[in-house]
């Protein structure tokens, strides 16, 4: 339910517990995942993609080397 009014308490501690969701969920992600949900996104996303693309290098090269 949204609460009425830009700059109420209730409205604020309702955005505060929304983004706290929204950050739990993205942090569970892998990094496949966020790039498969980025590349479903409309919009280039250029810089996303890309950081994205070198983490998951990173973490391939890094995974190989300890073997």
């Amino acid at each position: 339910m949204k609460i009425k009014g830009e700059n109420s308490k209730a409205r604020r501690i309702q955005r505060r517990e929304e983004a706290i969701q929204r950050q739990s969920t993205h942090d569970s992600r892998t990094y496949e995942e966020q790039l498969k949900l980025v590349k479903k996104r409309p919009g280039e996303s250029k810089k996303e993609k890309y950081r994205l693309v070198t983490l998951i290098e990173a973490a391939y090269k890094n995974n190989k080397k300890g073997k």
